[in-house]
């Protein structure tokens, strides 16, 4: 389960984008908006990050839930039979690339009044709430607006899987264009923060790295696991890894699952085969201090199998065993973070080589909290073979879905 852990690990921790600036000094305004924009293209783009890694998780997790049909109706006494079931996942090209979105919105008069208003005390104004939403303006007007082109987003960007370097281009000769031709300039200057503006437009970041991932084209997994029957025709499985810390990499990791499979065929008399029902939950959680600013991780995943599986006996050679499988997943993180070291050394936060606050560079005080829900489902068909060789089982299966997935088994009776 070591692989599976980090790639959970990977799908949220790859998320957080470095980013590239020349300036030496912090403006607070400059600051706050590379943190509301990092946000940004988090939230614009995390989703078709993360989703193709969820899929193969999910492929890989409900590998190994059956070898065979057969449950018996009544028996004298309980069964059990340990196993530990290995996992390959193969993943395809298609999962590796993804079409990035840059955070933008188009500009609205009515909008305005969100940042601007009077009251008792006069005018009052969220100046960093406005320069955020002019600078998503801009992102528009640059992309699909009147000034199409001036700001350009590439075809491709890869996915938690993938391996490649992406950026977003936000030159600052195009930002200066924008600003002064965009209709809201004039309010900015009638405010007195047309310099505002353009301190900070000159002094953003003019590159914006997207995360590269992992490069996986294998996942490989192990997991135990425990049959007890039978009782009415109905099996109990049980899956467990205990809460484990898998280094500074991964962090704690548990891994635990349940099911009920029920025979079918107990129903019937005189069928050439068996078939069963089968349910499965499984769940994951995760936690880990990440980095020199301990950002702090928390990940849960819940996963549900439901599969209709046969299997015929050729007696004292094998039994060929298929099956339908319906699987889901859901995947809710949770990630406190600060900047990191190297974008605070270029805001201006830090002082290199210090990772820490030292006087006249307070460092990142503000944490920022990320969270992400991510979900999947799909169908899956199976096929294997397994053989008992007095108390001892192997199987091997191939799992067809959007991937190809092949299953192993060595069990033991008992």
């Amino acid at each position: 389960m070591k692989k599976t852990a980090l790639l959970f690990f990977l799908m949220i921790n790859s998320l957080f984008i470095n980013y590239q600036s020349s300036y030496s000094e912090a403006n607070p305004f400059t600051v706050e908006l590379a943190r509301q924009f990092s946000s940004d293209i988090f939230y614009s783009n995390g989703v078709p990050f993360l989703q193709p890694v969820v899929k193969v998780v999910n492929l890989t997790s409900n590998t190994g839930f059956f070898s065979s049909a057969y449950v018996p109706s009544e028996v004298s006494k309980p069964y059990f039979r340990f196993s530990i079931e290995g996992m390959v996942g193969f993943v395809p090209d298609k999962f590796k690339s993804y079409t990035p979105s840059m955070p933008n919105e188009q500009y609205d008069p009515n909008s305005i009044g969100r940042y601007v208003s009077f009251g008792q005390n006069g005018l009052s104004i969220d100046t960093a709430g406005l320069i955020h939403y002019f600078f998503l303006n801009l992102m528009y007007d640059g992309i699909y607006g009147d000034h199409k082109g001036m700001i350009t987003i590439p075809e491709s960007s890869p996915t938690a899987l993938g391996n490649q370097v992406t950026y977003f281009d936000i030159r600052h000769s195009a930002l200066d264009s924008l600003v002064r031709s965009h209709p809201l300039y004039s309010t900015l200057e009638a405010y007195g923060l047309q310099d505002t503006v353009l301190n900070v437009v000159n002094s953003f970041p003019e590159r914006f790295t997207l995360p590269s991932g992992g490069n996986i084209n294998t996942l490989v997994a192990g997991v135990p696991q425990l049959i007890i029957g039978s009782y009415w025709g109905t099996e109990l499985l049980l899956r467990f890894v205990p809460k484990v810390n898998l280094g500074s990499t991964i962090g704690d990791f548990s891994f635990w699952g349940v099911g009920l499979k029920h025979s079918l065929s107990q129903y019937f008399d005189r069928i050439p085969f068996e078939s069963a029902l089968q349910v499965v939950y499984q769940g994951t959680s995760l936690d880990n201090t990440v980095g020199v600013t301990n950002a702090k991780l928390k990940a849960n995943a819940d996963i549900l199998n439901m599969n209709l599986h046969f299997s015929r006996d050729i007696p004292k050679i094998l039994t060929v065993f298929t099956g339908v499988s319906y699987e889901s997943i859901s995947i809710k993180s949770t990630y406190t973070y600060l900047l990191p070291v190297e974008v605070q050394y270029q805001l201006g936060l830090l002082d290199p080589p210090n990772t820490e606050p030292t006087p006249g560079f307070p460092g990142d005080q503000n944490p920022q909290v990320a969270k992400v829900n991510v979900s999947d489902n799909h169908f899956k068909f199976s096929l294997g073979v397994s053989r008992v060789f007095g108390p001892i089982l192997l199987s091997g299966s191939l799992n067809i879905t959007d991937m190809i997935l092949l299953g192993f088994s060595l069990g033991y009776n008992f």
